[in-house]
């Protein structure tokens, strides 16, 4: 690849070269893993209220019947299959985060292959390729763009997304390096999204990522058919790197070890449903507690030190109103596991408890602050002062779940099997959980995704 061509070239052309063949057991793996996590949350969440108005809307809009919504077994077109599908694992923070601070790229990227591979009538080996083409152009995106885009108060998400389904599009689409590149400039004008949900709430971040999905695959059928866009999309002067990195991106960290290792092997995976920027403080207060037990009544202050973008994503609220206000708010989080004793999916859904005096005397004990630790950035410090002048104490790296401190298999399959069993039926679950184990021996995902309905 020529370091003069344009970004969105070099892309098409390593997006078209990717071959299942050359992908390591490991990556292979990884990619089923995530699709696993992605599935079990998708069907957990086409059942929660907070998306209904999503669901009946897209349904009422009617369409080709190409692609299946998981749950409830609606055939929409692929965009809006995958819009939907999208949403629903979106909708409870419990959804992996991809590399590179690259924002949740399963949320775009599966239900992008899940819906286009139902329609096209895809393989397990094919889908495969789609999703780390598709994660690796996102997390690419993250390395180069992640800190100014969240400086200017841009969802990552909603910014990279069009790409990253693009990418997975093309590739199961089997478009050419052309056609690819400008669905890459065809996409450039979906990015979107902003983050004020995490200082006032407000579930439209549930369909950040569907907005992305959506955009990414009409963007490739377009390209197909022959619309054209700037391929100065990304770094032209009015392109992506500009608008939304103000000039303090580098175009070349897209490039840098490009699928060495490949993003998809370094996503985070959660069992908090919540931001996040949670994940470490709420890790390290379980392990005071193992440790050295004690009574919220007692507690008098609780000082949390993470980096500075993470003080404002998950501190701003105390009082939540919503599920997305409780779930990015650390006090309320802390509240809960300390009074309640669980962080629960439904520790975030009931008013009741939003309301909670007791939880929310805990929340207000929360004293944040930003560490300064450059070498570290995802370093939490926890500092909780009970009365009497006792100090429990605890730091860590990064969250449990994350590529340095991966869960095991099992706690994956667990959280599939408590996800996914309260839609369907067990022996569905474990059917589901054996098609997607065997996945790259799968010739067509469709007998995969009829399982997915209730």
């Amino acid at each position: 690849m020529k370091a003069g061509e344009p970004v969105a070239r070099r892309l098409a052309k390593w997006v078209v070269g990717l071959r299942y063949e050359e992908l390591a057991a490991e990556v292979v793996q990884q990619a089923k893993r995530c699709l696993l996590d992605t599935l079990g949350v998708e069907i957990r969440g086409a059942t929660l209220p907070w998306v209904q108005p999503v669901y009946r809307y897209v349904r009422s809009m009617g369409g080709t019947p190409e692609a299946t919504v998981a749950y409830h077994g609606d055939r929409l077109s692929a965009p809006y299959a995958a819009y939907l599908n999208s949403t629903f694992s979106y909708s409870c923070e419990l959804q992996h985060h991809g590399s590179f601070g690259s924002a949740h790229t399963g949320v775009i990227v599966i239900p992008t292959v899940q819906a286009l591979g139902e329609k096209l009538d895809a393989g397990g080996r094919e889908i495969i390729a789609a999703m780390v083409a598709g994660y690796e152009v996102q997390g690419r995106l993250g390395a180069a763009l992640f800190g100014p885009v969240f400086k200017r108060h841009f969802h990552p998400q909603g910014v990279f997304g069009p790409f990253s389904a693009a990418a997975a599009a093309g590739k199961l689409l089997g478009l050419d390096e052309e056609q690819l590149a400008h669905s890459f400039a065809i996409a450039g004008s979906h990015a979107s999204a902003i983050l004020e949900y995490d200082q006032a709430g407000g579930e439209v971040k549930r369909i950040h990522g569907a907005m992305a999905a959506r955009s990414g695959i009409q963007a490739a059928f377009m390209a197909r058919e022959g619309l054209t866009g700037p391929l100065s999309v990304f770094e032209g002067q009015r392109g992506i790197f500009a608008s939304f990195g103000g000039g303090e991106s580098d175009a070349e960290l897209l490039f840098k070890d490009l699928g060495k290792p490949y993003c998809i092997t370094q996503c985070r995976f959660r069992i908090y449903p919540t931001i996040g920027s949670c994940h470490n403080a709420l890790d390290i207060v379980n392990d005071i507690l193992k440790k050295q037990p004690f009574d919220f009544k007692d507690v008098r202050k609780i000082r949390v030190g993470m980096r500075e973008l993470s003080v404002m994503h998950v501190t701003s609220i105390s009082r939540p109103h919503d599920v997305i206000s409780a779930q990015a708010s650390l006090g309320y989080s802390l509240g809960v596991r300390l009074v309640k004793g669980s962080n629960d999916l439904e520790m975030y859904i009931d008013p009741e408890i939003w309301r909670d005096p007791d939880v929310l005397s805990v929340a207000d004990k929360l004293e944040p602050y930003a560490l300064n630790v450059e070498s570290k950035p995802r370093m939490t410090r926890v500092q909780i002062v009970l009365s009497g002048g006792r100090v429990l104490e605890g730091e860590q790296v990064d969250a449990r779940g994350s590529e340095t401190l991966p869960f095991s298999q099992e706690v994956i399959d667990g959280k599939f099997r408590r996800l996914a069993g309260t839609s369907i039926a067990g022996d569905q679950v474990e059917r589901l959980m054996e098609q997607i184990s065997d996945l790259e021996r799968l010739k067509s995902i469709r007998p995969l995704v009829s399982l997915l309905q209730k």
